[in-house]
């Protein structure tokens, strides 16, 4: 498995990890939606067997809720 591939699937299980641990419902949604997207990037990575990132900008989250480009 690839160092991208990994990192998107730790990213996505650090997401349902914290949102099962939370009580603010919006903010879990939020977290497994996050995690979902983070699975299906590197479901995307098997599909073309290369990043997608090199044919066009990704879209990336900052942390603090926007959006930057990467």
């Amino acid at each position: 498995m690839n160092i991208e591939k990994r990192a998107l699937l730790d990213h996505a299980e650090r997401c349902r990890r914290v949102a099962e641990d939370l009580a603010h419902g919006e903010a879990a949604l939020r977290l497994q939606s996050m995690a979902e997207a983070y699975e299906e990037r590197a479901a995307r990575l098997d599909d073309d067997g290369v990043c997608l990132k090199h044919r066009h900008r990704c879209r990336g989250h900052t942390g603090d809720g926007s959006d930057c480009e990467e």
